[in-house]
């Protein structure tokens, strides 16, 4: 094989190596730059949220409660919370400006009589009404090959319709 051939070739592969991971690399932190942004901005309107019960609903066939907090320039964050058996769920949703920006959906298995937990949570941040990163912790949803992270949306819009019906 020729010299100058391996190492065009050579360069190539290390100028294309160099550039893929740049490219991850500033990928992720722009993943990171988001989360951060969007979390500073829904621990920022939490904090004025008082966290009372506004509605109890039984729609899904477990008794639900919701906490609804309304707060300034269309910002809302919408929490719902039951149990079913030995596991405690919650979902969270966080309006800005009237769109979904973040939702948080959390599975807590807790055994009667016992210390042990299994937990899950999954945060997802979207922007334009997209997904554009998520946060998974613990055993649960994600884990399963066929699991769609793009059912937060329809989740959050049966949220949002049953939430109409609650004001009925």
């Amino acid at each position: 094989m020729d010299l100058h051939f391996m190492k065009k070739t050579l360069l190539t592969f290390i100028i294309t190596f160099v550039f893929l991971s740049w490219n991850a690399q500033s990928q992720s932190e722009k993943e990171e730059k988001i989360r951060s942004k969007i979390n500073s901005e829904f621990q920022e309107n939490a904090s004025n949220c008082n966290r009372e019960i506004n509605a109890i609903t039984d729609v899904n066939g477990k008794t639900e409660f919701w906490s609804i907090c309304n707060l300034e320039k269309g910002n809302r964050i919408i929490t719902i919370e039951s149990h079913e058996k030995e596991t405690y769920f919650q979902e969270i949703y966080f309006e800005k400006n009237g769109k979904l920006i973040y939702a948080k959906e959390t599975e807590n298995y807790i055994p009667r009589n016992h210390f042990t937990q299994i937990s899950w949570n999954c945060e997802f941040y979207t922007e334009n009404g997209k997904l554009i990163t998520l946060i998974s912790l613990g055993h649960g949803k994600t884990e399963n090959e066929e699991w769609n992270p793009e059912i937060i949306f329809d989740m959050y819009k049966n949220r949002l319709s049953e939430l109409q019906q609650i004001k009925k």
